[in-house]
């Protein structure tokens, strides 16, 4: 009688161990599906590197230097101040500015 005691004990106390262990695992499930900022995917800071040429009319800018030292670029959503870097003559009546920098 007392071996089915203790049998009938251990079989209603590993019920109760396992059950509650399930429970919390399915809670903690539960949990962790409900949370939404794990399935957010958030884009890293954009940012490009530019090196663009642009022609001047050598009638406007007869010497050269008073081709602009910046230029504001855009591309999509980014922008930002490129500097000149080298200017060229690009034939007789224009010059070639090279500007570079980094949109964001």
């Amino acid at each position: 009688m007392k071996k089915k005691l203790m049998i009938g004990l251990l079989t209603v106390v590993t019920c109760f161990t396992l059950g509650s262990t399930s429970f919390a695992a399915s809670d903690m499930t539960k949990t962790s599906n409900n949370t939404t900022t794990e399935n957010v995917k958030v884009a890293p800071y954009a940012s490009k590197d530019i090196y663009r040429g642009i022609f001047y009319s050598k009638q406007d800018h007869p010497d050269g230097n008073d081709i602009p030292n910046k230029i504001y670029y855009s591309e999509g959503f980014l922008s930002g101040w490129l500097t000149l870097v080298e200017v060229r003559s690009a034939s007789f009546n224009s010059w070639i500015a090279y500007y570079e920098g980094t949109i964001n």
